[in-house]
């Protein structure tokens, strides 16, 4: 079924405003039937970008036996696994919303043991090939596998959470990341988590962040562009966007250099990508932006998604 970005806009939306049981359920069915999560469930892309990750990583440390600290953990931990795959220690991963499912667990062990060669081939040389055999010791089983996979992966899951407020000791992770995660934040809120992150990352330690800054709805209708939600005010795209599900907060590439900044980071890479096509778009004024991002270069306006390393500036005259 083919149904337009403002028909989904107002469904989850609707969705959204139900009791919180009823609608994580609704949502998540919603996402297995016509999302991300369609049946057969494919981690391969996430598992290619967790690896990217751990190699941009590398380039400045190493990861086996460090903490990683991640923002935002969705329906099944792919990165956790992915990092726990590739030699880490401990991984930490904390989400507002309960949206993990072992149904989507179960899928990813099937995924993996019956593309073994593929998967193996993904990984390559960082795959920890003792590891990967533990993994596929759960492959068939349909028992519910959620707290055991957690806890074969090293991994922490805190749910409900807050970021901002995580309680752990001062200086205890080692890398905190996200990966399309912080366009779905405020970004007062991401300040938040960032200062916190600042707090809890060791001295060395890097955060390592992906951002999207395309329109989510862009995704599953063709028929607008990467950027048609910059043509919209605050008050008309919160009648689309304004809840749990669909919220963006549309902030461009200088707003969140700017904020790196705000929070006392230095940046280590910053590789921001333009789409040829929002440029062709925006040098034929073929879409009329709401006053608020017409102050913006078409350059800025053109960049659809950013990958930072930043690491905190440390104040050698503390203490």
């Amino acid at each position: 079924m083919i149904i337009n970005w403002k028909t989904k806009a107002f469904i989850q939306k609707y969705i959204a405003r139900l009791p919180d049981a009823i609608s994580y359920e609704i949502y998540f069915q919603m996402q297995r039937s016509l999302g991300a999560l369609k049946k057969p469930f494919d981690p391969f892309e996430h598992f290619a970008a967790g690896v990217d990750m751990i190699k941009s990583i590398e380039k400045y440390g190493k990861i086996s036996g460090k903490t990683f600290f991640e923002v935002g953990t969705g329906h099944v931990p792919l990165f956790p696994i992915t990092f726990w795959l590739c030699g880490a220690g401990k991984i930490v991963t904390i989400d507002l919303n309960p949206y993990m499912r072992n149904e989507i667990i179960l899928d990813l062990l099937f995924f993996v043991k019956t593309k073994e060669d593929e998967t193996r081939k993904i990984f390559g040389e960082l795959l920890n090939e003792e590891r990967f055999n533990l993994l596929l010791h759960y492959s068939g089983r349909k028992k519910n596998l959620q707290q055991e996979i957690l806890k074969l992966c090293q991994i922490e899951y805190i749910v409900p959470g807050d970021a901002a407020k995580t309680k752990l000791p001062e200086k205890c992770i080692d890398y905190h990341i996200s990966h399309r995660v912080y366009e779905h934040i405020p970004l007062t809120v991401i300040y938040d988590i960032l200062k916190e992150g600042n707090r809890i990352i060791a001295e060395d330690g890097l955060f390592v962040n992906l951002i999207d800054y395309k329109d989510h709805f862009a995704y599953m209708d063709s028929n607008i562009s990467a950027i048609n939600f910059l043509r919209f005010s605050d008050k008309e795209w919160s009648k689309y966007a304004g809840n749990r599900f669909t919220y963006l907060n549309r902030a461009r590439h200088d707003d969140f250099v700017e904020l790196f900044k705000s929070v006392g980071h230095e940046f280590l890479e910053v590789d921001p990508y333009i789409d040829k096509k929002v440029e062709e778009i925006l040098e034929n004024n073929e879409l009329i932006l709401d006053e608020q991002f017409r102050n913006k270069t078409k350059e800025i306006l053109s960049i659809i998604e950013s990958f930072f390393i930043t690491k905190k500036i440390v104040d050698k005259t503390e203490n």
